[in-house]
Parts: C-alpha cells; sequence; structure tokens
C-alpha cells in the first residue's frame, strides 16, 4: 500500500545542517550576514561614534561640484584619485544626510568585497574559509565604527587586491591596483618594493620594468590633469605633510607625553594641519628627524625581506606578512598616526597561515580595542593629558611595536620550503 501523504515535510537531519553550514560559500553567506550586522546595527548602536569625516567629504565634493578644483581652488589633503569616493555619492545626494548614507554604503561595499576576496583566496589555497573569513570579520570589529566614518577602507582593500592579482600572476593588474592605492591614500607605495625584490630574487628582470610602467602609467594619468590645471598641486600636497608636527597619538608622542607626566618635558599642544600635534622645539626636531627614521626602518625591513624571500615560489604564504610588516613599519615611524590608520593593516591579517597565525590577529583585536577607548570614548581626556589615558595610550602604542616585532618574528620561523 501506499503511504498517505500528511502534507508535513520531513525536517533536516542535524548532520544536513552541519554539512549545509560546512559548505563554502554558506561560510561566505554566514559572514556576510554578520558584516551586515555589525555595520548597520552595531555601530550604529551600542558600539557607535560621535565624530564623522563625511562632512568634509561632503563639503569636498559640493566644492567640485560647483566648478572650484581641489589644490587650485581650496586646500585639499588628499591624493587625487580620493575625490572619487567622495563625487560617486555626491551625484546622487545634494543633502548631507543623503550624502552620508549613500557613503556609507560604498564604504560597506568596499569592507565586503575585502571579505569576498579572503573567501576566494580561502578557496584556492585549500583552506577552511570559515577561519580566514572569522580572522578578517574579528579585525573589522576590533578596527570600530570609525571604519564607516572614513575612507581608508578604500586603498586598504585596492592593497588585497594588488597582492591577489600579484599572487595569481596577473602583475599589470596588480601594479594597476596598487597605483590607484596610492593615489588613494599614499600608503600602499610601500608595498611596491616588496614587489621589486620578488622579480630581482627571481630574475625577473623584464616584469621589473613592466610593474614600474604601468604604476607610473596609471599615476600619471590620474594625476596630470591636476598638475596641467594646477602645477603647483604637487608641490602644495607635499608642503602640506612635510610641515604637519608630531600628532597627538603617534609614538613620538606618546613617548612625549610619559616624558610630560614625569616631569621632564613641558608639553605644548596645537591645533593645525586639521590634529592635534606637540608644538616647540623638542616636537619639531622629532618631525624633522621622523622622515629619516622612517626610511631606515623601512630599509631594513627590504633588507630582511630580501633575505627571506625565497627564489622560484610564488610567496604568497609570506606576500601578507612581508606587507603587513612595512605597513606596520610605516604606522609606528610616521610621526602622524591618526585612529583610522589601523583600518591599513585589517584585511591583510588573514593572509597569515602558519605559526602564531592567531596571535598577531589577536594583538591587533586588543589594538583596535584601545584605539577605540582613547577615540572617540576619551579623546578629551588625552588632550587635557590625563595621566591614565596617556598611559592606555603609550600601552597601545607598544603593541603597535610587538605587532611589528611579531611579524619578523613569524617570518623567521617560517620553514623555507614554505
Amino acid at each position: 500500500m501506499n503511504k498517505t501523504n500528511t502534507g508535513k515535510q520531513a525536517e533536516p537531519s542535524g548532520n544536513q545542517i552541519k554539512g549545509k553550514f560546512q559548505n563554502p560559500e554558506w561560510q561566505l553567506v554566514f559572514f556576510s550576514v554578520a558584516f551586515f550586522l555589525i555595520f548597520f546595527w552595531l555601530y550604529d548602536t551600542v558600539y557607535d561614534i560621535p565624530y564623522s569625516a563625511t562632512g568634509l567629504y561632503f563639503d569636498y565634493a559640493s566644492r567640485v561640484f560647483n566648478g572650484s578644483l581641489p589644490y587650485r581652488d581650496f586646500i585639499f589633503e588628499y591624493p587625487p584619485f580620493s575625490l572619487l569616493f567622495f563625487l560617486l555619492p555626491r551625484l546622487a545626494a545634494s543633502s548631507y544626510e543623503a550624502f552620508a548614507a549613500l557613503y556609507r554604503v560604498e564604504v560597506f561595499v568596499f569592507a565586503l568585497a575585502g571579505l569576498f576576496l579572503v573567501f576566494k583566496i580561502a578557496c584556492r589555497m585549500g583552506k577552511a574559509p570559515w577561519k580566514l573569513l572569522a580572522v578578517y570579520t574579528a579585525c573589522f570589529l576590533a578596527v570600530g565604527p570609525i571604519i564607516a566614518h572614513q575612507y581608508d577602507i578604500f586603498p586598504a582593500v585596492m592593497v588585497l587586491l594588488s597582492l591577489y592579482f600579484f599572487w595569481r600572476g596577473r602583475h599589470k593588474t596588480s601594479w594597476v591596483f596598487l597605483a590607484l592605492g596610492t593615489l588613494t591614500k599614499i600608503f600602499p607605495v610601500v608595498i611596491a618594493p616588496v614587489f621589486l625584490i620578488y622579480y630581482i630574487r627571481n630574475r625577473q628582470y623584464r616584469l621589473i620594468r613592466s610593474g614600474l610602467v604601468t604604476f607610473a602609467a596609471v599615476c600619471l594619468v590620474i594625476a596630470l590633469p591636476f598638475l596641467i590645471i594646477s602645477p603647483e598641486s604637487t608641490v602644495n600636497l607635499i608642503n602640506y605633510h612635510s610641515h604637519r608636527g608630531i600628532q597627538i597619538e603617534s609614538i613620538y608622542s606618546g613617548f612625549l607625553l610619559v616624558a610630560g607626566e614625569l616631569g621632564l618635558y613641558s608639553v605644548e599642544m596645537v591645533f593645525d594641519f586639521g590634529s592635534w600635534n606637540h608644538a616647540g622645539p623638542l616636537a619639531d626636531t622629532l618631525s624633522g628627524a621622523s622622515t629619516f627614521l622612517l626610511i631606515i626602518f623601512l630599509l631594513m625591513a627590504y633588507w630582511f625581506i630580501y633575505h627571506r624571500m625565497q627564489p622560484g615560489k610564488s610567496q604568497f604564504t609570506r606576500l601578507g606578512a612581508y606587507s603587513l610588516l612595512v605597513i606596520s613599519i610605516l604606522l609606528v615611524a610616521s610621526k602622524v598616526l591618526s585612529p583610522q590608520y589601523i583600518i591599513w593593516l585589517f584585511p591583510l591579517l588573514p593572509l597569515l597561515f602558519h605559526r602564531w597565525r592567531y596571535a598577531i590577529p589577536a594583538v591587533f583585536v586588543l589594538i583596535g580595542g584601545l584605539t577605540y577607548y582613547i577615540f572617540p570614548l576619551n579623546y578629551l581626556a588625552l588632550l587635557e593629558l590625563d595621566t591614565g589615558i596617556v598611559l592606555v595610550l603609550f600601552f597601545r602604542n607598544i603593541l603597535l611595536v610587538l605587532l611589528a616585532v611579531l611579524l619578523v618574528i613569524y617570518l623567521r620561523r617560517m620553514k623555507a620550503s614554505a
């Protein structure tokens, strides 16, 4: 006899449910939903920020829409390609409220693109996607809501794209994204010598020429209109950043503030160049010396990478760590260290695949938590030189140094075959 159909569908068994979420695509869906909730709910409720740079971005875009040109008609502190990310939401929004909403969507799309790229990397390397996606999401959460109100996610994801295409052997595309990232916020340029070292170690000298020509061509195409209209624009941009002082949250500032607490130094603060900076003879001397110290530390890092890089290998299992190392050194040795700069690191942290691969992101999570505690929660107390907040800042900065040290140890302990 045929059994009657009761109209009830059989519920999936526990093994079926478990099998579904072991599916890589379902893992991506799960973390995408988590990303959405973090970005559009958590960052607007218990984990929010009262300060936003979107008003400044709206003003820049509106000035351009009204016929003004950056660098020539108004001070524009960012490289030229950054303007694209301000103009896009302004195309569909004439009010600040609408602009801010669209700008957040733009940021979310880029952060989600980074998540998808990490998923693709995990699948191609035969890694469990959820492990890499979990690191990316945890570090995204640690950065905090500031990510939605700044534009640093754009060049950070471009760096990840550049590394991905470099690994895939699509070198010209890799250099294009590196150039676009550099013309968005300068810092990606420190990755270029890592690529060049790879070519030198593998005797791929033709790729050196091809990469540099591609990079230069992209930069020229984007920058040339501004140089033609306003020849002094490059000089103005360089002068703007070269004349900045020791910013209050930098590594150098941490030592100056502690010296002030010990009575060894008289702290004097001034607001200029869009941030609070140290003033005085010692601060001016440190500001001038910081450029040379940065160059020295970066050269040491490149020398270290040259000797660790193995010829004839893809190096992707090391490429993320190499990039994290040079960006970490850039943060540590620079005279400016705004809270949003830690965004530069987080997309690359899932690219650690060997021993200590979780210890380094754990240190970053702690850095992110302390950064949020300083800004925005206790920034006014920092400006008032509150001893407790000064010590928190000093400890946060020591952790940034530790992060760079851990990356050096991580690379030294990797097997030569990796």
